[in-house]
């Protein structure tokens, strides 16, 4: 009897992991439309910042909401999603990258637009990250 219960009690347990990591899965994300942006900055700038001293840079941006204002280098789809490259001016190799929010594929901008885009920072690779941002600005 008592295996039983200890039986019944685990694959109770189980359900309760499964139920909570599937709702964490398909929890929608947040974006950047309701949130005041800690920093306004320009796409030169903020590119600039993170090549020449990116300790520095990641500190001050990474995880925050930040505001970038900036030329668009060039809009691309991929299935839901929709992305959006500013360009870092003149000689620079790289640009700010910005991953669009659900629901703002309908607010795409023009390659050679000047934009203003509103999202959370993530970090460097090759370009400046930024997600779950929405176009303020075009």
């Amino acid at each position: 009897m008592r295996k039983k219960y200890l039986l019944f009690a685990g694959l109770l347990l189980c359900l309760l992991g499964f139920s909570i990591g599937y709702y964490l899965y398909n929890k929608p994300r947040d974006n950047a439309a309701g949130e005041q942006a800690a920093y306004h900055v320009k796409a030169k700038d903020l590119y600039l910042g993170f090549m020449k001293e990116e300790q520095a840079a990641t500190a001050m941006y990474v995880n925050k909401v930040i505001a970038i204002s900036g030329t668009v280098l060039s809009v691309q789809h991929e299935g839901k999603d929709a992305s959006v490259l500013l360009s870092a001016g003149g000689d620079a190799t790289g640009g700010v990258n910005c991953t669009l929010a659900a629901g703002e594929e309908g607010n795409l901008p023009s390659p050679g637009e000047d934009v203003e885009i509103k999202g959370r920072c993530n970090g460097f690779l090759m370009d400046v990250s930024v997600v779950d941002a929405v176009v303020v600005r075009h």
